[in-house]
């Protein structure tokens, strides 16, 4: 794991700090609360003094902020960063809204492991007709009624209210602990020398609902999350389930799109939208039956 400033302090959106280096665009902060891409969140964007960032990597454990123009500021500038802090908080809300959907995926399925996780990060607004996945290794079968429940789930852990925190745990307890989700780099980042966890990691822990080791940024609260939509699910890769859900506009979006398309079906139908499969099964039956009886 990165040990990112901004994993420990999420809610820090502005400060001031002292140019450390300067090589075109890549500028060096002496202390930065900008989150460098990692983990598949990805970086923030914002401002050094009045120049545009619009990329942040880590660079040989450092973390590098790519201006929009070269030798914006000098070596040894005192200088105000701002975060764009919509686009943080889109990614707080996304990156905490998958532990949660994990957290469900655990308790649906028995035999089942965390593979993997992403944040879709469109040039525009963050949200916009992007989607968030999470990747898992199960044989267990997924169907839309197994997407439903996920979503009733995880938009049920948003309205309870769950506390979130975070926290630095030696690297081999972390590893050992069964209810500790990890992807496969994470197990390499906390596996370290083993000397016997002399590396660290953050977990974050949704109150009585998940454990993950995870870097990124998170609320301090599942409320904050807003609505969550499942949108829908694939098998990339034998062993391989990826679940895609929308956070904020996308979701909102998506949610208004099948409810509409949903009412006009049962309205066309003559039944109510939870009759909705029921009469489609009728219809196709009356269909049929002409091809039977000349059969």
């Amino acid at each position: 794991m990165s040990g990112q400033r901004a994993a420990a302090e999420p809610y820090t959106t502005q400060f001031s700090t002292t140019v450390r280096s300067v090589d075109g665009r890549d500028v060096r902060l002496e202390t930065t609360y900008f989150y460098a891409e990692s983990g598949g969140q990805p970086a923030d964007t914002g401002r050094i003094g009045t120049t545009r960032v619009e990329d942040v990597r880590l660079k040989d454990g450092e973390i590098v902020h790519e201006l929009a123009e070269p030798d914006a500021v000098r070596e040894g500038q005192s200088v105000l960063c701002t975060i764009d802090w919509e686009r943080r908080m889109y990614c707080m809300r996304a990156h905490t809204a998958g532990h949660a959907l994990y957290g469900a995926v655990r308790r649906l399925f028995d035999d089942v492991e965390y593979a993997g996780f992403d944040i879709g990060a469109p040039d525009g607004d963050l949200g916009g007709d992007e989607s968030v996945r999470i990747d898992l290794r199960t044989d267990a079968e997924i169907d839309d009624a197994t997407l439903a429940d996920l979503e009733r789930a995880v938009n049920r852990v948003v309205w309870d209210a769950h506390d979130v925190a975070w926290e630095t745990t030696p690297a081999d307890d972390a590893v050992d602990r069964d209810d500790v989700a990890c992807d496969a780099r994470s197990t390499e980042g906390l596996a370290g020398d083993g000397s016997g966890g002399t590396e660290a990691d953050r977990l974050v822990t949704i109150e009585d609902w998940s454990v993950t080791a995870c870097g990124g940024t998170h609320v301090r609260n599942t409320r904050e999350i807003g609505p969550v939509t499942v949108l829908d699910w694939s098998n990339p890769e034998e062993g391989r389930t990826r679940i895609e859900f929308g956070v904020g506009p996308a979701g909102i979006e998506r949610r208004g799109d099948e409810k509409r398309a949903a009412r006009a079906a049962a309205r066309r139908l003559g039944v109510g939208v939870e009759e909705v499969p029921a009469a489609l099964d009728r219809l196709r039956e009356t269909r049929d039956e002409p091809f039977a009886r000349d059969g």
